[in-house]
């Protein structure tokens, strides 16, 4: 028997090698080719495409079609999985792959109907774009085949790749305004909810036009004025008891940037910092890429988005650029009018029009397809709100200008006036571009298509049967707000409000954030001097200081020495010892940050109850960013009347009772205070889009959880569990050599290649790599396939 057990476990164990190495081989074969010659019928000439240590890739080409092949080879080489996803999340296509569990997603994204309108967005794109298309998707698809197997997430999905076609690049640019603009939508519909279930007058105190903390690059004419309280019977509707805000405020895919004049630098060209915040998991949202031509027309640097061909942020030589996602109000909904004799007609300012009816076919793994009907109107497609009335989205996102693969000609601007001319009919979802040029210029302007509205009111949808609201076209150059050139030689954006007065009536608020961390970027950058280098700049990007939360931190230690609870005495050192920064070991800040977000969701949650109560979507939080103004005054006034009823009108008691919820962690014993630090709190958790559903797959595919000092919002250094800045990059045009480039989780996207999460540790510790690739460490040659 012993025998029998001994031969049984020893087969089971060969079992189990066999199927390691089966697996092993099986994921391996589908590593990138990194060395040697290959061929192809869709190239004119040789291609280089070199590799460093950590994978930073440099394409060598004699033309620039070659080069569009060459980046979208190395994209599909490295990050199939990942652009298959983009196109698939804008498409309304994930339940083709994933089943059932996606397709919530599918039906909300296929609303849009973004497939037809990408293809309808090739069609007006120039010849020359066309082609640039044609030979990346040639790219992706040699890519695709060139590897010894389909990449390892299509084996644990049993499912095959799908080739790439033109419009699916289009796709990825929607999946972005996804990313970057669906806030904006969502803010005027909780708006519309907010004005439709409580008094006016409480309205207009929680959705606060500007606030202490803005900092415009365009000075205000007048003087931000305290918002005043208005009388407790505003409140008079109100459920006497106590609720909740069940979410804090949302984090705002956004950015900062900033760049200095010549007249502050030691070489006196300019100097660009930027770092865009979006959610981060492994691999990287980016690629790091060098486009060089061999006649030295071009030689462009910086992050491309994998699935399009295109440099998004970085430098040509002559001209750096970077983003902030800009918060300017791209869309709008429309009331609609009902034919009261058929209600399947909407009113138009020419009368009544039938809606269109397009019938979507979603196919579900695993599952039979469903059809959805989609109606749609001359301004967009019919939104539904979950209420009676209907809208419909007019939108950027759905015009072809959206995507015209304008931001090409970035490659080959000399100066910043030449980027700002061009900026409008760069096709990518409106951003906060800062501009540095080699001569030492800087500007300020947005890229991207802005909607030029007829004077009215677009902050809540409007009746556009009469055609006296509407869109009548796009901004012109010369109607654009832009800054060139400041008298004090800098420039900031942190998805703030940027813009002042007229400006900003015309490009609209769509949710902007709060200005504490932009403020905090501006008062850095004057505190600089002159003779400027790359790394004075790159130093504010890890600013953590607790700015934002020092009123609170005085607040709070008030109401725990006047305390007389003796649970609260504990936590008295390190309030009062907080340190001032978001840092790995502060207890102070954590104890700060988790009491002021008890308070906001508490109180806010309570003034906001009716509209929960009457409609079921509704959501402070995704209506404005700009809380903190109103809360800090009903916590710095404590007016009488503005308490759940439990609290009597005590303030104290209320502020005592937000920080024994806020840390009932540390009271129940569950966490030493000693432990409670705030890297514990803010550990990194970045991980591969199927680790979660895939048993030990993380142990190869996830980035190790790290505590991290920043904080998720509210200060220069944003950094979240799953949140925070997917690249950070410093650049002075012409000076290159001497840049800065950090990007969290790597280039690869296959857990057996060489570098993959390489540079991921630096991203953490925040030190400085180079902004160009460095050595070459591995060389693939592409060559024209004989005819």
């Amino acid at each position: 028997m012993l025998q029998k057990l001994k031969w049984l476990l020893g087969g089971i164990i060969a079992v189990i090698i066999v199927v390691f190495i089966t697996i092993y081989f099986t994921f391996s074969a589908s590593l990138p080719l990194l060395e040697g010659n290959i061929t192809s019928a869709s190239v004119a000439q040789n291609i280089i495409l070199e590799r460093d240590n950590n994978g930073n890739a440099t394409l060598t080409a004699e033309n620039r079609l070659d080069l569009a092949y060459a980046t979208g080879f190395i994209h599909a080489q490295e990050r199939f999985f990942q652009i298959d996803l983009s196109r698939r999340m804008a498409a309304g296509e994930l339940s083709e792959i994933f089943g059932p569990a996606a397709l919530e997603i599918d039906k909300n994204n296929r609303l849009h109907r973004f497939r037809a309108r990408a293809k309808i967005a090739i069609e007006q794109l120039t010849e020359s774009n066309k082609a640039l298309l044609q030979k990346y998707a040639a790219g992706i698809n040699d890519g695709l085949n060139n590897l010894g197997s389909r990449p390892f997430e299509y084996w644990l999905l049993q499912q095959k790749p799908r080739l790439w076609k033109d419009e699916d690049s289009v796709l990825v640019i929607y999946s972005m305004f996804f990313a970057l603009q669906s806030g904006t939508i969502n803010s005027e519909k909780n708006r519309y909810f907010l004005e439709h279930s409580l008094d006016l007058r409480l309205v207009d105190f929680l959705l606060p036009k500007k606030t202490e903390w803005d900092a415009p690059i365009q000075p205000d004419a007048e003087l931000w004025q305290p918002q005043k309280i208005p009388p407790a019977d505003v409140l008079n509707a109100h459920n006497s008891e106590q609720s909740f805000l069940h979410k804090a405020e949302n984090p705002v895919p956004g950015s900062n940037n900033w760049a200095v004049s010549g007249k502050l630098t030691k070489t006196g060209a300019s100097i660009l910092s930027n770092d865009m915040h979006l959610g981060i998991r492994a691999p990287a949202t980016w690629f790091r890429l060098r486009l060089i031509l061999k006649d030295k027309s071009l030689d462009v640097s910086g992050v491309s988005l994998p699935g399009t061909p295109l440099i998004v942020a970085g430098s040509n030589g002559f001209v750096a650029w970077g983003y902030t996602n800009s918060f300017v109000d791209t869309s709008d909904f429309i009331e609609l009018k009902l034919n009261p004799l058929y209600d399947q007609q909407y009113l138009t300012p020419d009368g009544y029009k039938d809606f269109i009816i397009h019938r979507e076919k979603i196919l579900i793994k695993g599952a039979e397809p469903e059809t959805i009907d989609i109606r749609e109107t001359i301004w967009g497609p019919v939104f539904d709100f979950g209420i009676e009335k209907i809208f419909a989205l007019k939108w950027v996102a759905h015009q072809a200008q959206a995507s015209n693969m304008g931001l090409i000609r970035m490659e080959q601007v000399k100066t910043v006036r030449q980027a700002m001319e061009i900026a409008s009919g760069n096709g990518i979802p409106t951003q906060n571009a800062v501009l540095a040029d080699r001569d030492g210029n800087i500007g300020w302007i947005h890229f991207g298509a802005l909607p030029n509205r007829k004077s009215g009111e677009y902050g809540v949808p409007g009746d556009w049967s009469d055609g006296n609201l509407g869109w009548d076209g796009w901004l012109s150059y010369a109607d654009q707000p832009k800054v060139y050139n400041p008298e004090n030689n800098r420039l900031w954006s942190a998805n703030s409000r940027v813009v002042s007065g007229e400006d900003y009536v015309k490009v609209g608020d769509g949710g902007a954030d709060i200005g504490a961390r932009q403020q905090q970027i501006r008062d850095g950058l004057m505190q600089l001097g002159d003779g400027l280098v790359e790394k004075d700049l790159y130093g504010i990007q890890l600013d953590n200081r607790a700015i934002f939360w020092q009123r609170w931190q005085q607040q709070l230690l008030a109401v725990l020495k006047r305390s007389t609870d003796e649970k609260l005495k504990p936590f008295i050192t390190d309030v009062e010892n907080w340190g001032g920064r978001a840092a790995t070991s502060s207890v102070g800040f954590r104890l700060v940050r988790n009491y002021r977000k008890s308070v906001y969701q508490v109180l806010l949650g309570y003034l906001t109850v009716p509209c929960a109560e009457k409609f079921n979507s509704c959501d402070y939080n995704q209506t404005t960013h700009q809380m903190e103004s109103p809360l800090w005054r009903l916590v710095d006034q404590r007016p009488h009347g503005w308490l759940p009823a439990e609290f009597y009108n005590n303030w104290q008691g209320f502020f005592e009772k937000m920080a024994l919820n806020a840390w009932e962690p540390v009271l129940s014993g569950e966490i030493a205070l000693e432990s409670y630090i705030w890297g514990e709190q803010n550990r990194s958790y970045i991980k591969h889009p199927l680790s979660n559903s895939v048993p030990l797959l993380g142990l190869l595919t996830d980035m190790p959880n790290a505590m991290q000092d920043g904080a998720h919002g509210n200060m220069p250094h944003v950094a979240g569990n799953s949140f925070g800045q997917s690249e950070r990059m410093v650049v002075s045009p012409g000076h290159e050599e001497d840049g800065i480039m950090n990007m969290p989780a790597g280039q690869s996207g296959h857990p057996l290649s060489p570098y993959y999460g390489a540079g991921h540790d630096d991203w953490l510790e925040g030190k400085m790599t180079p902004f160009l690739p460095e050595k070459t460490k591995w060389s693939l040659k592409i060559v024209p396939k004989l005819k």
